[in-house]
């Protein structure tokens, strides 16, 4: 059976040198992922305001079209046959 184990002073170097070694992962792997991100949110906030305003503008239009006209644009778009379904 082998019973070797490793001096303290080696034992401290390792240690010392898999703590570095994580460190630098972690901020590299932050480094990296910040830009990511950045760039993924940027997309993802302009996609959902290209969306509200659309939607906001839909609906405003369809209750003016409703108020003023008495035309239904929900139905005028998709049909009778769409909400009978």
């Amino acid at each position: 059976m082998n019973t070797y184990r490793p001096s303290q002073s080696s034992n401290y170097w390792t240690v010392a040198i898999k703590l570095l070694i994580l460190i630098l992962g972690l901020l590299l792997s932050a480094v990296i992922l910040g830009k990511v991100f950045t760039w993924l949110f940027a997309i993802a906030f302009f996609l959902i305001r290209v969306i509200v305003i659309i939607a906001a503008s839909f609906i405003v239009l369809h209750l003016f079209l409703k108020l003023l006209f008495r035309v239904d644009l929900v139905q005028a778009i998709f049909g009778q046959r769409f909400f009978k379904r």
